[in-house]
């Protein structure tokens, strides 16, 4: 029986083929949207919850949390180091992280902060920067890869316009891969930020001592991570610091911005659930247009096909076994469908996630959510099910019951 439904579906190759494209656009184009939609979510969710507040410029509150949190974006400016020792003073907070984002490694960003930034992460190769050292980096899986750098190697920085700085950094670690923007980021300590920009400063004039105190290179970074001692702390320090105006050594003012990275993720979210509803009602058509069609095709399969069920019936086959026929065919085309719409949607991950990274997010083409089964055993069963409709109804229209 099996050998005859692969006969029957060479022959009828052309209706075959409509029927495994139509399910494969479905089938592929749903469990995509909804891969993405939550591999999306979760990243920026997870990553957000943390981190209590974000304390930088002030500007776009979608933007500071961007850059800080998924390394997207430009910074919106600095400020002061002198926040992030002041922060560390106040009894309510837990821990105060610096973040410094500036120049690139072949159009990777190169961060610059400390080691407790990395704690959640491991290293895969070498060891983690030392905090108080200087010129040491530790670059993302991706980064690594990509690049073809190990341990050891020297690599240069660069301007965002492409000019190379001098100084060589140290590659000292290489992390784990984590399939998140980390692995696509360049990892220094802050004051490797700082002693590259200063020594750019001073080339080409006097020479002046290597070391330098913090005061005198009136040093700023782009923000403060603050984790507090209680969660109930987040908003009072918030409240605290947004709107503050601080002034540095030179007597220059700055205004500072105080976020909560969850209440501001939260409204991101909001407006990618919009769209992310468009696209589940347009997958939603796009599978009841699916149904129609691979319904229009199997009746005009079954209709075409009345007189072999006639002769089959001639020659002694039951209608059992002609029904279990048709519906083994039937089956063998979603099953190949299903698989291939699973392949396909696998490969547009690859293709998307260039568009994910500058959400902050690196999408995971083997992750796979339960419910993406049970879309692929719905699209299975709307290929089915005609087949197994419309058998009883030819049979009974013609008169070939058992």
């Amino acid at each position: 029986m099996l050998s005859f439904a692969l006969k029957n579906m060479a022959v009828k190759k052309v209706q075959v083929i409509l029927v495994v494209v139509s399910i494969v656009i479905s089938a592929g184009v749903a469990v995509l949207a909804y891969n993405t939609a939550n591999q999306v979510r979760d990243g920026i969710t997870n990553t957000a919850g943390w981190y209590s507040a974000i304390i930088g410029p002030t500007g776009s509150k979608t933007q500071l949390a961007m850059n800080t949190m998924y390394f997207t974006d430009d910074p919106l400016g600095t400020i002061p180091y002198s926040v992030v020792t002041e922060l560390q003073r106040d009894s309510r907070v837990k821990r105060v992280i610096p973040y410094a984002m500036a120049d690139n490694y072949n159009g990777y960003r190169v961060v610059g902060t400390t080691s407790e930034y990395l704690e959640s992460k491991k290293v895969a190769l070498g060891s983690m920067f030392d905090d108080s050292g200087v010129y040491e980096v530790v670059l993302g899986a991706g980064v690594a890869k990509v690049c073809d750098v190990t341990v050891g190697d020297d690599i240069f920085t660069s301007h965002s316009a492409g000019e190379e700085h001098t100084q060589p950094l140290k590659v000292v670690g290489v992390l784990e891969e984590t399939h998140s923007v980390y692995d696509r980021v360049v990892f220094t300590q802050l004051k490797t930020i700082w002693e590259i920009h200063e020594h750019e400063h001073e080339e080409g004039e006097e020479e002046h001592e290597e070391e330098h105190e913090h005061g005198e290179m009136g040093n700023m970074v782009c923000a403060a991570v603050v984790t507090t001692q209680n969660p109930a702390y987040a908003m009072t320090l918030v409240n605290d610091y947004n709107g503050k105006i601080i002034s540095d050594e030179d007597g220059d003012s700055f205004t500072l911005q105080a976020i909560e990275p969850m209440d501001t993720v939260r409204s991101i979210l909001e407006e990618a659930d919009s769209t992310k509803y468009i696209v589940y009602v347009l997958c939603a058509i796009i599978l009841i247009m699916n149904v129609m069609v691979i319904s229009i095709i199997t009746l005009l399969n079954m209709y075409n096909s009345a007189k072999e069920i006639s002769l089959m019936r001639l020659i002694g086959i039951s209608m059992k076994k002609i029904n279990l026929l048709y519906i083994l065919q039937n089956g063998i085309i979603g099953i190949i469908s299903v698989i291939l719409a699973f392949a396909v949607s696998k490969a547009c991950l690859v293709f998307m996630d260039g568009y994910a990274s500058s959400m902050g997010v690196v999408l995971d083409t083997a992750k796979v959510y339960p419910a993406e089964w049970a879309i692929l055993a719905l699209v299975f069963a709307i290929a089915v099910l005609p087949t197994v409709v419309c058998t009883f109804v030819m049979a009974r229209r013609d008169g070939i019951e058992e």
